[in-house]
């Protein structure tokens, strides 16, 4: 059985290389291609594919057409293809799409990317994800100064705000003010919540057993 793909891409030469890229692949089947999202929608209420793929660079937002569709239907799985961006792979992660994947990828790794989609379209997968996650880790590790540190590191070993402000001889009124920029950088709205993400982050570690 051969998953069916429809390519949504401005450029003539972009989708005669989508249709080369697919072509001679027995599992893949290209059903259609599009030069615009409002040439799309129509093609893909009719075909219905397993799997969409969506240039970046589409007039519109093709970010914000790819979590329409992931958000309507099981199906399709969407690939978003574009430049090396950590930002829009993130984004792309959060919509809820299936795939992103750069332009200049190897084409096993495109493909791989496609037979995903079609095939587990809820999760997510991207060829530099984890090298992305770890850049991500590591700029908000250096965006934390050394005094917000300090006082993430008392958050997770369970001091208040009045006993952080005591350890660090300081007053309530500032670590109130630390707190609150610690929230704003993990993207958080409480201790537990900022604990919680700073360990999933990797910006701490888990608090050492005593006694």
């Amino acid at each position: 059985m051969a998953f069916s793909l429809v390519a949504v891409a401005e450029g003539t030469l972009v989708r005669a290389g989508i249709a080369a890229l697919v072509g001679g692949h027995d599992d893949l089947l290209l059903a259609g291609v599009a030069g615009t999202v409002d040439e799309a929608r129509p093609l893909i209420d009719q075909v219905r594919p397993a799997a969409v793929l969506l240039d970046r660079y589409l007039g519109g937002d093709a970010l914000a057409y790819g979590a329409a569709l992931r958000h309507r239907h099981p199906h399709p799985g969407v690939v978003l293809i574009g430049g090396h961006d950590d930002d829009l792979l993130f984004r792309a992660l959060d919509a809820g799409l299936s795939a992103y994947v750069p332009w200049d990828a190897k084409p096993a790794t495109i493909l791989a990317a496609i037979r995903h989609a079609a095939a587990a379209p809820s999760s997510f997968t991207a060829p530099d994800l984890a090298a992305a996650m770890a850049r991500r880790r590591q700029g908000r590790v250096a965006a934390l100064s050394p005094r917000e540190r300090e006082v993430l590191l008392l958050l997770r070993d369970g001091l208040t705000a009045p006993g952080i402000a005591i350890a660090l001889r300081v007053s309530d009124s500032t670590i109130k003010t630390y707190l609150a920029r610690l929230y704003d950088k993990l993207g958080v709205h409480g201790r537990g919540q900022a604990v919680t993400a700073a360990a999933e982050q990797g910006l701490i570690g888990q608090r050492q057993a005593t006694g």
